[in-house]
């Protein structure tokens, strides 16, 4: 109620030219009104609403339209996400000012000539030899976390040292303090990013990263280039762990939580993944079992589905973009030089007006091809879009899959407290893009009697198997 209050005072304001400004709110508390709701909403920092943008008095366009969102992404060099980038990496890994300013030089969005980095990220994780190697490595470790560290940083994986997993996930705890308030009023957070940071220095110095995955190599080799010191590539290798591990476990939660509480959802499931089973006996009379990861986005539509209605209901992140010159936005909208534009997932993602009345509920049929309710794809926004879309979605995709293919295929689950009760969320972390539970959910598992024994393998090798989770992956299938 407090955030729709704040909504209950705008007016429409023209610029000289008769393009229109967007709305304009003001909070009934002056100045810190719109921060203090913010911090109270359970939602994520923006809540959803009719209105297309408000403008706050520091010129905060928040966009909630899909059409103005895609308007946005098209217009990547007036409203650009690079400067953004370049101030919030610095604040959040703790680098020198000297790396500040290569950054700030080269994200010049006219002139500048930064991108080796951010495009050695999408060219690592794209489809292709390096995304299969991940996958590959990733796929049937025992532990989420360390299965994804192992993939990308290979043997000399800094994460296999338990003091420095605690460390990273204590540093991550304290992102709003290392973001918002200065380096002593943030200590924990300061001395456990330093234990994680001279633990990749250690990496590096030893050459370590030559064994890892293309991605690491190719960030290593473009900040290099660059100039960066090796403190402050250790800094940034913080940075990119925290991109890589934030939200895997909480996509992979939510998933298997949707998955298994839904008896409809569970018994078609594993209907669709025994069609992607092979199952034989060698020489030694030792059962073989294969998942063959490759027909699942054709074999599997339920699962896929479930999947995307798990990480719509629990998405929070915000695409944002800097204002680099005065704009205009969709033919419509005047946009002031050097103010920042919101596009919140949750604003889109609880929007009734897009997805039906049932938007809060839970459907595994939502994406379902044969669902006759169709959603446009630029409306599903959990992995971002336009040029800041998520270079990793492939592999974390896959990740989430395979974990749930395994557990769904191989156990059966019941909570420890008798139902299926959806836990609570409230002090989920804002770096975050997706909901992080306040307790641990406690389960019984049980080996189904079908799958008890017998070694498992998986293949993941074949670029057919992207999933189509954003408008861009689908239009990228389209022109194949």
């Amino acid at each position: 109620m407090a955030i729709k209050r704040t909504l209950s005072r705008y007016w429409m304001k023209h610029n000289n030219h008769g393009r229109s400004k967007p709305l304009v709110v003001y909070p009934k508390i002056p100045v810190f009104g719109h921060a203090i709701v913010q911090a109270h909403s359970p939602q994520g920092p923006i809540p959803p609403s009719n209105h297309n943008t408000f403008t706050s008095w520091a010129k905060v366009y928040t966009v909630f339209s899909v059409p103005l969102i895609q308007a946005v992404q098209k217009q990547n060099k007036a409203l650009a996400f690079e400067p953004i980038q370049a101030k919030f990496s610095v604040k959040l890994c703790g680098s020198s000012q000297e790396a500040y300013h290569i950054l700030e030089e080269d994200m010049d969005t006219e002139n500048g000539k930064y991108g080796n980095i951010y495009l050695a990220m999408h060219q690592a994780l794209n489809l292709g030899k390096t995304l299969n190697e991940l996958n590959q490595a990733m796929a049937l470790r025992h532990h989420v976390n360390l299965a994804t560290t192992d993939a990308v940083y290979g043997p000399h994986n800094p994460f296999q040292n338990p003091n420095v997993e605690g460390a990273f996930w204590e540093f991550e705890r304290e992102i709003p303090k290392l973001l918002y308030l200065p380096d002593w009023l943030a200590r924990n957070g300061v001395r456990n990013r330093k234990l994680v940071a001279d633990a990749f220095q250690n990496y590096f110095c030893n050459d370590y990263h030559k064994q890892a995955s293309g991605l690491v190599q190719d960030f290593h080799t473009s900040e290099i280039a660059y100039g960066f010191s090796l403190s402050d590539r250790s800094l940034f290798e913080v940075g990119h762990a925290l991109a890589i591990l934030a939200n895997t476990s909480a996509a992979v939660f939510w998933t298997v939580f949707y998955v298994f509480s839904t008896p409809g959802a569970l018994r078609e499931i594993r209907e669709e993944i025994s069609t992607i089973i092979t199952s034989s006996v060698d020489d030694a009379n030792t059962r073989k079992h294969c998942i063959d990861m490759t027909k699942v986005n054709t074999n599997c539509p339920i699962l896929v589905s479930t999947f995307r209605e798990a990480i719509r209901l629990h998405s929070i992140g915000i695409s944002l973009r800097q204002v680099c010159k005065d704009s205009v936005l969709d033919g419509t909208y005047y946009l002031r030089k050097d103010a920042m534009v919101l596009m919140p997932t949750a604003a889109i993602h609880t929007n009734p007006l897009v997805w039906g009345p049932d938007v809060l509920e839970f459907n595994y049929r939502r994406f379902h091809p044969s669902n006759p309710h169709k959603v446009s794809p630029a409306a599903f926004r959990s992995f971002g879009g336009g040029t800041t879309l998520c270079p990793g979605r492939h592999f974390a995709t896959t990740q989430v899959m395979a974990w749930t293919i395994m557990l769904v295929t191989r156990f059966d689950m019941e909570p420890v407290v008798g139902q299926w009760v959806q836990p609570t969320t409230e002090n989920t972390n804002l770096a975050n893009v997706m909901m992080s539970l306040d307790h641990d959910f406690h389960v019984e598992m049980s080996a189904r009697e079908i799958y008890r024994d017998g070694n498992w393998s998986m293949r993941v090798t074949n670029n057919d198997a992207m999933f189509g989770a954003t408008v861009e992956d689908l239009e990228w299938r389209e022109k194949e």
